[in-house]
């Protein structure tokens, strides 16, 4: 009997290579990434065969879906306080900026220098963000801006007034008409109320996040989901990272809906990728960080669907981080402008952003979002007030609930002593719940005598 099985697996083995079949396992990499669906069927299916004419061989792309970047953020922490040698990832691929920047300090990331006719090419610097990092350990892949998404037809018809800033989504007359979504579970929707708070300052900052919250319809869970309730007109203006608010503007034509960075008060920052710590297919993670940042990687971003070098089933729409590739017609690119020729208009510190990412997520969750029944029931009492009766209540209801430095301070042991963090993150919910009780009652209670 064990002879029969043995010559069994001796022939099936002979018929396994005779027929050309190879018996070492294929080549792959596991990629971590928030990018949409379309992001990772382009760049998988454009790799492949650039990997196949430059090895002769096969690789399988394996993507973990880990959800936003935050998610994806603290899933990889999570893995290495387990296994501190590898996450068994090899690369992490999109999530902004500042979410490199940080596990750079906390030593995930895996250096890797791509060729000098590579570097030559790229930019070290743009608009004061790192295209190159100076350790190799990350690189820009493409480049993101921020704005709004309008749909031009819902606010037409309701006569909404004109939004051309982030603080003109805090005007009254928007109540429900806004859409955003939840920082703790996108690291782009993090970005956003990061910049609002770096454009205008942390006291009016905040004054703007409070009054744009209390106008939102409810905070979705994922970056895109904002600007497909715009698309579908459930509200009329979401924040959002330039694509997905180009996808819709694509998909369904600027005189329907239309994306727009708000002038002054944005900024345009790299969108990283990095191999990781203990990559298990090191070699192939090279590979694939080499093909993204050259030309057939950023011609993905960049070409009209079904241009030479272009996608081939989803068009990406991101500003690449090759200057040469902006030469000539911008009309034949599917990009807006380019981003080499900018002036930033005010210095975003990303060292600043990326100290108290933690700290922000859970402002926003406990002074905002947590409790954001309580706050639109304060917001709605406030604004059914004739404007010279709300000013002081106003302001009250804008207030942060800390200061810009002691923001800083708790940044330093947010993420490492959690039950501290975590009872001061309660009392900001049980503090920001009182605070919108109170307001909604002074405020009915105005309305109440001015009707008597």
């Amino acid at each position: 009997m064990k002879g029969r099985w043995l010559v069994h697996l001796v022939g099936t083995l002979v018929v396994l290579v005779m027929g050309g079949i190879p018996l070492r396992a294929e080549r792959e990499v596991i990629i971590a990434s928030p990018h949409w669906e379309g992001v990772q069927y382009e760049t998988e299916l454009a790799f492949k065969k650039y990997y196949r004419e430059k090895t002769g061989e096969e690789v399988r792309v394996r993507w973990r879906d880990l959800g936003g970047g935050s998610s994806i953020e603290k899933a990889i922490e999570a893995t290495y306080t387990a296994t501190p040698k590898t996450c068994g990832i090899d690369i992490l691929f999109g999530g902004g900026y500042d979410l490199f920047e940080r596990q750079k300090s906390h030593g995930h990331l895996k250096a890797f220098r791509l060729s000098d006719d590579a570097l030559n090419r790229i930019p070290s610097q743009v608009l004061g963000f790192y295209l190159v990092d100076p350790d190799y350990t990350f690189y820009g892949s493409a480049l993101a801006s921020f704005g709004i998404l309008e749909n031009v037809r819902v606010a037409r018809l309701l006569n909404l007034p004109p939004v051309q800033t982030w603080e003109d989504l805090g005007q009254p007359k928007l109540f429900g008409w806004v859409s955003a979504g939840d920082p703790r579970k996108s690291g782009s929707v993090h970005m956003i109320y990061e910049i609002v708070l770096q454009a205008y300052g942390w006291e009016k900052g905040w004054s703007t996040l409070y009054r744009m919250g209390a106008n939102v319809r409810s905070f979705l869970q994922s970056s895109s989901a904002p600007t497909k309730e715009v698309a579908a007109g459930d509200a009329a203006f979401a924040m959002t990272i330039d694509v997905n608010g180009m996808t819709q503007e694509a998909f369904l034509g600027k005189n329907n809906v239309r994306f727009f960075v708000p002038e002054g008060v944005s900024v345009i920052n790299p969108d990283s990728i990095a191999i990781l710590k203990g990559a298990p297919n090191f070699d192939v993670a090279k590979e694939f960080i080499t093909f993204i940042m050259t030309t057939p990687g950023q011609s993905l971003w960049m070409k009209p669907l079904g241009a030479p070098g272009g996608p081939v089933k989803y068009g990406i729409s991101r500003m690449g981080i090759l200057p040469d590739m902006y030469e000539g017609n911008l009309g034949e690119l599917l990009v807006p402008l380019n981003p080499f020729t900018l002036q930033q208009s005010f210095d975003y510190q990303s060292k600043v952003g990326s100290a108290r990412w933690a700290v922000l997520d859970d402002l926003m969750g406990q002074g905002i979002i947590d409790v954001q029944t309580s706050l639109r029931a304060a917001w709605k009492a406030i604004i059914a007030l004739p404007e010279n009766q709300r000013a002081d209540l106003m302001a009250r209801f804008g207030r942060p609930l800390i200061t810009e430095k002691q923001a800083e301070q708790y940044a330093k042991f947010w993420r490492k002593d959690k039950v501290r963090a975590g009872r001061i993150r309660n009392q900001w919910m049980i503090d920001s719940v009182e605070r919108f009780r109170v307001l909604e009652a002074e405020a009915k209670e105005r309305l109440k005598d001015k009707g008597n």
